[in-house]
C-alpha cells in the first residue's frame, strides 16, 4: 500500500542494467520453454538464495511459489506463520494481499468500460460530482488507473493514522473518510503531468464501481471478476475475517514487533483490503497478464505502460526481453508479490508475513535475477 513499494521496480530495472555484462545478450524463449527450467541444479540455487536472503529480512516467515508451465510447481518456505504456535508457513494459508487488490478493482472498472457504462477519458466529476474532488473536472478515470491524478495519498498523512492507533487498530474507515483525508491536501502536481503511486486513486475507482452499479464494490468485484474465474479463496476480508488456515502478519514499531493479523483493513478498501491464497494468486497472475475478461481493445488500454512502468492498475517489471506483469502489495504485517512472465510462461508469487523492510520484494528480486541468468 505504501508508495515505496513501487521503488521495487526501479531496483529491478537498475539491477537488470548492472547485470547486462553477465547476462546473455539474447534469450531464445522457444528453446527455453522446451527445456526444463526447474532442474535439481536450479532448485538447489533457489534454496541457497532463500538461505541467503531470508535471514537478512525482518519477516518471521516467507513462502514463494514458482510455477513453470508443463512442470510441477516449486514452493520455497522459510520461518513461521505464527510466532505464538511456531507453525511453519504453508501453501494453503490465506493472507492479506494488500495492493494486489488494485488489480481486481482495475479489472472491474475496465469491464464496465467494455460495457459502455464508464468512459476512461471522462472526468471523474462527471460520475461523482457529489464528492467535490479537487480538479475532478480535469482528472479522468484513466488518470486514476494510471496513477497520474496528482491527488494526495491519504495514507501518507500521519494525522490519518492517529485515530486508528488510538482505537487499538480497530477503527472502521468508510470510503468517504479516506477521500476526505486526501482532499484536505492540495494536489501534488497538475493532473496528467506526472506519475505518483497513490491509494486515493483506487479508492475513487471503488466508489465509482458502487455509483455505476448501485452495489458495494466488494460485490461488484466478486460478481464480475473472482466468481467467473473461480477464485473462491479471494475476497474482501474484515478485521477478524480470514478463511482458515491463515498466516499471521507482523510489523515492527517503536514498541517492538506487533501482530497485525486482526487490524481493521477497511482503510485499504478497494486499494488494498482483499485476502487470497497461493492457489488463487497463481491463477490470477496468469489471468491478469493475459487481460482475462477484457475485450482486445480494453486489453490494449490496460497495458499502455508509462515510462514509470504502470498501466491501468497493473505494473511492469522490465528486464528488456524479460518482462513480468503483475503488482506488489504492502500493508502492516504483509508483503506480497504477484507476477507472471508470458515469454517464460512462469508465475512467481512471494508472500512474507511482515512489511518492515519489504522482505517479499527482496526475495522476488533475488529470484528473478537468478532466473534471468539461467
Amino acid at each position: 500500500m505504501k508508495k515505496t513499494a513501487h521503488f521495487f521496480l526501479m531496483v529491478l530495472l537498475i539491477g537488470a542494467q548492472v547485470m547486462t555484462s553477465c547476462k546473455k545478450e539474447s534469450t531464445d524463449y522457444d528453446n527455453l520453454s522446451a527445456a526444463k527450467i526447474l532442474t535439481p541444479k536450479v532448485k538447489a540455487q533457489l534454496e541457497a538464495m532463500a538461505d541467503s536472503v531470508f535471514p537478512k529480512t525482518y519477516a518471521p516467515g516467507i513462502i514463494a511459489l514458482l510455477s513453470v508451465e508443463g512442470e510441477p510447481d516449486y514452493i520455497i518456505k522459510r520461518g513461521t506463520s505464527n510466532l505464538t504456535t511456531i507453525e511453519p508457513m504453508h501453501e494453503n494459508n490465506s493472507f492479506r494481499i494488500a495492493s494486489v487488490t488494485k488489480t481486481f478493482t482495475g479489472t472491474a472498472v475496465m469491464m464496465l468500460a467494455d460495457e459502455g457504462l464508464i468512459h476512461l477519458d471522462s472526468a471523474i466529476s462527471v460520475y461523482l460530482p457529489e464528492y467535490h474532488i479537487p480538479s475532478g473536472d480535469i482528472i479522468t478515470v484513466r488518470m486514476l488507473g494510471n496513477m497520474r491524478s496528482g491527488l494526495f495519498n491519504y495514507s501518507d498523512d500521519p494525522e490519518f493514522w492517529e485515530p486508528f492507533i488510538a482505537s487499538g487498530y480497530t477503527l472502521e474507515f468508510p470510503p468517504d473518510s479516506l477521500l476526505a483525508a486526501s482532499f484536505r491536501h492540495p494536489l501534488n502536481f497538475p493532473p496528467g503531468s506526472a506519475y505518483e503511486y497513490c491509494n486515493t486513486n483506487t479508492v475513487l475507482l471503488g466508489v465509482l464501481l458502487e455509483k455505476i452499479t448501485g452495489k458495494p464494490a466488494a460485490d461488484v468485484i466478486r460478481e464480475k471478476v473472482t466468481a467467473p474465474l473461480n477464485l473462491t479463496s479471494t475476497y474482501f476480508g474484515g478485521p477478524f475475517y480470514m478463511h482458515t488456515p491463515y498466516t499471521h502478519g507482523y510489523t515492527i514499531r517503536d514498541e517492538g514487533m506487533l501482530n497485525t493479523t486482526n487490524w481493521n483493513p477497511s482503510w485499504g478498501y478497494t486499494a488494498g483490503a482483499m485476502v487470497s491464497n497461493l492457489k488463487d494468486m497463481k491463477k490470477w497472475a496468469r489471468y491478469l497478464a493475459d487481460g482475462a475478461l477484457l475485450s482486445d481493445a480494453m486489453k490494449a488500454e490496460r497495458f499502455k505502460f508509462s515510462s514509470d512502468n504502470y498501466g491501468f492498475c497493473v505494473e511492469l517489471a522490465n528486464y528488456k526481453k524479460d518482462l513480468w506483469v503483475g503488482h506488489p502489495g504492502t500493508m502492516p504485517g504483509f508483503n506480497t508479490q504477484v507476477w507472471y512472465n508470458s515469454a517464460r510462461k512462469t508465475t512467481l508469487i512471494v508472500v512474507a508475513n511482515c512489511d518492515t523492510g519489504m522482505p517479499a520484494q527482496s526475495f522476488m528480486i533475488a529470484t528473478i535475477i537468478l532466473l534471468a541468468n539461467l
